[in-house]
């Protein structure tokens, strides 16, 4: 079970992938979707998209 790094909430499987998607693919720390758009300025709903988006293309990040 892994936690986000900055609020402690327990990550789903979606969030642990975009962050290694986004930010480091070798990561074994992450962000929350509420902190990784805090933190490249933008919002929730903009990282929802991209997860949605990789899931479509194939990302093998996404299972």
């Amino acid at each position: 079970m892994l936690f986000c790094m900055q609020c402690e909430k327990r990550l789903t499987s979606d969030e642990v992938a975009i962050y290694r998607r986004l930010i480091y693919r070798d990561a074994e720390e992450y962000l929350c979707k509420a902190c990784l758009a805090e933190k490249m300025k933008t919002t929730e709903a903009e990282i929802e998209r991209k997860i949605e988006h990789f899931k479509s293309i194939g990302c093998t990040l996404f299972l």
